[in-house]
């Protein structure tokens, strides 16, 4: 550790890389500090915040020289927010951090040196393109018209999200990345609630009702679903709210009223009650239709999914006769598309209302050649297994933990020829094609996708052939 190094010193230095995380990396004496708001090249003074053994963090106070990377961030609340990660980097920039994060997480974790990773299949649209939002209603405290001689406090309702690691909501008026039509419906949701002095939900001791606004579209419709997670079921002037939205948002499919009393960090609870209009939007996506509801899980990147889908045409060939395992299914966004060519599809998930939303959007497109298994993944397939179930391809699309050990050793008992993996995360899925390699398999190719653009999020597709 460099003599000149403690919190609170300041140091000039070059960023020189990104870390997984999307800090960015400089070194001292070849001691490393994570810099958030940084960029490769960026010539810059900053301040030590923290010091660890073998690394510290430091914030930026100066920058001597931009990057030629660097660009403006086009969110005026950027750098409060924390969900973006790197507006401030050019786009290109970016999609090869997530080419390089996805060679790295392969070499380091698997040592997977010889793996081909094509580069970062961009969006044509990395803006405005988030299908979903979901954010926390606050309220700040106001003084109403000094006609009160008591002043009376009132609190006037706002929406926004976390700050990065802190419980404090940064107001948003108009987020990015969200498609517009969720922007117009939040604020229009958010001014509604003003004018009807609704009041906002206090974490701290369960008072108050309202909690989240929650606003979701469709891309092919051009529709836009709003939902109002309240901590009790009934809320005053519930009309003149709904009246006072539909004028505001054009192409309003429904309102939707969601009850969530519990005292948990969890957006959305299990009860839904239909204000006006409809309780779920229709997306189409590739000629396949989804009925999206307030709950139902479903891709935010439409255009992203589209990607997902190239890469499943590219390595999977499947056959009339072939039948293909979806493990993860969810809403069976997946499963339904390789079931245009496959005998038979077989979908599991431990959530039991995506299965359910996979059966509706089975028979939503006249599909008889699939089936879903509610339970998880490590308890279904081995018990298929034993009962002599043959698969000869398979997609694997688990959540950011990866799968579990158990659906490794199942998947090479099962001996299935042609898998492809679908993951969020791509240091798990370092780890499990590790474990595949190990019992078996070889990894042929692996497709990063930007699913998430101005985030160091990446999504990946990996072609996996038994040897």
């Amino acid at each position: 550790m460099p003599e000149i190094l403690s919190v609170g010193a300041q140091v000039n230095l070059t960023i020189h890389d990104f870390a997984v995380g999307g800090e960015a990396v400089g070194r001292v004496d070849n001691f490393v500090l994570f810099i958030p708001g940084g960029a490769p090249g960026d010539e810059v003074e900053v301040q030590v915040t923290e010091m660890k053994k073998n690394y510290g963090r430091a914030r930026i106070t100066k920058i001597i020289k931009p990057s030629v990377q660097r660009v403006m961030p086009r969110c005026s609340m950027y750098h409060d927010c924390g969900g973006c990660h790197l507006q401030h980097v050019a786009y290109e920039a970016q999609l090869q951090f997530k080419t390089k994060m996805a060679v790295d997480a392969l070499q380091h974790i698997a040592g997977l040196d010889q793996v081909k990773v094509r580069s970062c299949r961009h969006m044509e649209t990395p803006w405005n393109y988030r299908g979903k939002v979901q954010m926390i209603v606050g309220a700040k405290p106001y003084l109403r018209s000094k006609t009160n001689t008591d002043e009376e406090m009132r609190y006037r309702p706002y929406a926004g999200f976390y700050a990065q690691g802190t419980h404090t909501i940064v107001k948003i008026d108009r987020c990015c990345i969200q498609d517009e039509q969720n922007n117009r419906a939040i604020a229009a949701a958010r001014e509604a609630m003003e004018r009807l002095n609704w009041p906002v939900y206090n974490p701290q001791d369960g008072s108050g009702t309202i909690r989240y606004l929650v606003a979701r579209s469709s891309r092919k419709m051009q529709e836009t679903l709003l939902v109002v997670v309240a901590s009790q079921p009934r809320l005053p002037q519930i009309n003149e709210f709904v009246d006072m939205v539909r004028k505001r948002v054009k192409h309003l499919r429904g309102v939707v009223l969601n009850l969530n009393p519990h005292r948990s960090n969890v957006v959305l609870g299990m009860r839904n009650q239909v204000l006006w209009g409809s309780e779920y939007l229709v997306e189409e996506v590739c000629g396949i239709k989804f009925h999206v509801s307030a709950n139902s899980f479903f891709q935010v990147n439409v255009e992203g999914l589209e990607c997902i889908y190239k890469a499943l045409d590219d390595y999977l060939d499947i056959k009339p006769k072939d039948m293909v395992l979806d493990a993860y299914c969810g809403v069976g966004s997946l499963a339904l598309y390789v079931a245009r060519r496959a005998k038979r599809v077989v979908g599991i998930d431990e959530c039991q209302a995506a299965i359910e939303d996979a059966v509706i959007n089975s028979d939503l497109n006249e599909f008889t050649n699939t089936d879903f298994i509610y339970g998880t993944v490590e308890r279904v397939l081995p018990g298929l297994y034993h009962k002599g179930q043959k698969f000869r391809s398979a997609i694997i699309d688990p959540p950011r933990k990866g799968c579990d050990p158990i659906v490794i050793e199942t998947i090479a008992k099962m001996r299935i020829p042609n898998l492809v993996y679908v993951s969020c995360n791509p240091s798990t899925l370092a780890r499990d094609l590790g474990m595949l390699c190990e019992r078996g398999y070889r990894v042929d190719e692996v497709q990063p996708i930007d699913m998430f653009p101005q985030t160091y999020h990446v999504e990946c597709v990996a072609k996996i052939s038994r040897k």
